[in-house]
């Protein structure tokens, strides 16, 4: 009596291993027939249970999927047998005898249910009682199909119940329910407890430091909310606004001032840029474009990251925002993964996830467009200085800096993820799953009229003069006027979490200037006008290592609203292009180590603490390494900026 894990092909199995059970059946040998596939596609569609599955979540699972053929008397399960598989009778006959010695017979649909509802075990036996042909599903499709049709975990269990007895059932979706608690660590107490002791000591011994009353309160209350961002204590919105809480209690500002997150540019444009990122994503345009970009693509991994990487570089001019941008690419970094079959915290996956991410932020100082804070730098230009510093002479006095470090990133990535994965993707699945998405529908339409609509909008700005979060707004009412983003998509796709950090940051920024503590910051600056003006490689260096301090406990925005604020006029007083500064103050505030210092990088750790994906440590020290490489990058333009005349 073979289990549903033992071999049981019969010899007319399109296995070419006779051997190995239906997860061998997929390997990157294996390609089955256009017919066949073209009956599985059909299957799917045609299924009572799966049929109401998207198509992009049938087409993502597609690659997954194999095929039995089994004679009469062949035993395709056993009661006890690890629940590893979900089948689907495409036609022929099965008998179901439950461990009460109830049988069912099966002329069409699916049984093994088990591999959802959390039970570990089949609880029946499964034979074919004529000749059938069964399509498997492994684990990991079926998680795949419930994560994007939530409502297909109750179509399962309702088809479980009509077969198995209550009681079953109970226990079975019992275990399913079952989560395991959070446990407490020494970390945890240890945050906790400086969260309450750093600001006791600044009450306590503030006065001594010279410090204002306002700015005591205030230190007080930032370093309590650093603390529980060092530690992460608690998720990563929830510290901002307890920051907004407390200081709106305390009166230390006016409520305009430390609310005035939620009323700005940023977060119109962060809004806009994660509704057409969910349209994006929801509609299926995203994984349309990254099968057609697999689909031309050489099927190497060279390829497969130069693809990725372009994918986030395309849009870095046009989203301003990195949160946004990473919204959009990370669902195809997943995909990529899954579809290439990588290997989980392999190399191989960890340097697709380099390149994504790289992809998304290496340009960010590049283009002005690319990050709302650089339009901030931009507004602290002289008038002379923005007349010159437009977008695309921006973009070409910051191209030998951008073109070094991606340069940089590229060879790091290569020395340090080298390795013999090779892609298991063959084309023809890919235009396989091409064909089950069929034609563009509606809403993706409307995903590609909203791009287009922004990109138009943005790079004509000066023409019209409608500032880009405005066109962005527009856009966003235009797809919940169209119903291209629906009322459950909105407040379930759509990252609220982000947006209430983003806005708490911008409060805390606005509370910082409002209490003149960046004009304080400065006072302690000035020794840096002299290495300014004297000797500029060497004020680089300063400025980098001052970065990096100041980046420990400051976001990267704040970080680079205090010291544009700071060394911008310092420049013009130094006869130092104050241009030359702004640019360097955004390309060293993107320095991070540890990812609660980078709110955009949150949304890709997240995805990997779901899917187990790449290896986050070794992220992590690379990340940390090219922190260095963005020192390399302002040095190597340094000629450049020297050639041009503009320092």
């Amino acid at each position: 009596m073979n289990s549903i894990l033992e071999p049981s092909l019969s010899s007319n199995s399109s296995d070419p291993n006779p051997h190995d059970g239906p997860e061998s059946a997929v390997t990157a040998n294996h390609v089955a027939p256009n017919s066949e596939r073209k009956s599985m596609m059909l299957a799917l569609l045609d299924s009572e249970i799966l049929g109401a599955c998207s198509r992009q979540s049938l087409a993502r699972i597609l690659p997954l999927l194999s095929e039995r053929y089994c004679s009469e008397g062949e035993q395709l399960g056993r009661l006890g047998a690890q629940a590893d598989h979900f089948f689907l009778l495409i036609h022929g006959e099965l008998c179901l005898r439950s461990e009460q010695g109830q049988e069912q017979t099966i002329l069409q649909g699916c049984f093994g249910e088990e591999v959802i509802t959390g039970s570990h075990h089949y609880r029946a036996d499964a034979s074919c009682v004529a000749p059938s042909h069964v399509l498997c599903f492994p684990r990991q499709a079926i998680e795949i199909l419930v994560d994007a049709n939530p409502a297909l975990k109750n179509r399962l269990i309702a088809s479980m119940m009509s077969r198995f007895s209550e009681q079953a059932v109970s226990k079975t979706t019992a275990e399913a329910g079952s989560t395991k608690a959070p446990s407490g660590s020494w970390i945890a107490a240890l945050g906790w407890g400086l969260t309450i002791l750093i600001p006791l000591l600044i009450l306590e011994f503030g006065a001594q430091w010279n410090l204002s009353n306002k700015a005591i309160i205030f230190s007080a209350i930032f370093s309590s909310t650093v603390v529980m961002w060092a530690f992460s204590l608690v998720d990563d919105y929830i510290p901002s606004l307890f920051a907004l809480l407390v200081i709106l209690v305390t009166g230390l500002v006016p409520a305009g001032v430390i609310l005035s997150g939620f009323s700005s540019d940023s977060f119109l444009m962060a809004l806009s840029t994660l509704g057409l990122g969910t349209v994006v994503v929801t509609s299926g345009l995203g994984y349309r474009f990254i099968l057609w970009m697999l689909s031309r693509l050489p099927n190497s991994q060279l390829w497969h990251n130069v693809g990725l990487f372009f994918t986030g570089s395309l849009i870095t001019p046009i989203i301003p925002t990195a949160n946004g941008r990473i919204a959009i690419v990370a669902p195809f970094y997943l995909d990529m993964v899954e579809s290439l079959k990588l290997k989980s915290g392999g190399a191989a996956a960890t340097r697709l996830a380099i390149s994504c991410f790289g992809g998304i932020s290496l340009f960010s100082a590049v283009f002005i467009t690319s990050k709302s804070v650089n339009f901030a730098v931009f507004g602290l230009l002289s008038p002379q200085g923005q007349d010159k510093f437009q977008w695309l002479t921006w973009c070409l006095a910051a191209a030998v800096a951008g073109f070094t470090l991606v340069a940089l990133n590229g060879a790091m990535a290569f020395l340090m993820f080298r390795n013999q994965e090779r892609a298991h993707l063959p084309k023809e699945i890919v235009q396989q799953q091409l064909a089950l998405l069929g034609k563009l529908r509606p809403r993706e339409w409307a995903a590609v009229a909203g791009i287009v609509f922004m990109v138009v909008g943005i790079v004509t700005s000066s023409i019209h003069r409608v500032q880009p979060p405005w066109l962005g707004f527009t856009m966003f009412f235009c797809l919940l006027l169209g119903g291209s983003l629906d009322k459950k998509e909105l407040k379930e796709k759509v990252d609220w979490t982000f947006l209430l950090y983003m806005s708490g940051i911008t409060g805390i920024v606005a509370t910082f200037n409002y209490l003149d503590l960046d004009k304080d910051l400065g006072v302690h600056l000035q020794i840096l006008g002299a290495y300014m003006r004297g000797n500029f490689e060497l004020f680089v260096l300063l400025l980098f290592v001052l970065i990096n301090l100041i980046r420990i406990v400051v976001p990267i925005n704040a970080a680079v609203v205090i010291l544009a604020t700071v060394l911008m006029p310092l420049a013009d007083l130094n006869g130092v292009n104050a241009w030359v500064v702004g640019f360097i103050v955004l390309m060293f505030a993107e320095v991070w180590f540890l990812p609660f210092q980078c709110s955009y990088y949150l949304p890709l750790q997240e995805l990997n603490r779901k899917h187990a994906l790449y290896d986050e440590k070794r992220f992590l020290w690379f990340n940390a390494v090219l922190n260095f490489a963005r020192l390399g990058a302002v040095y190597a333009s340094i000629p450049y900026w020297k050639a041009l005349g503009i320092l």
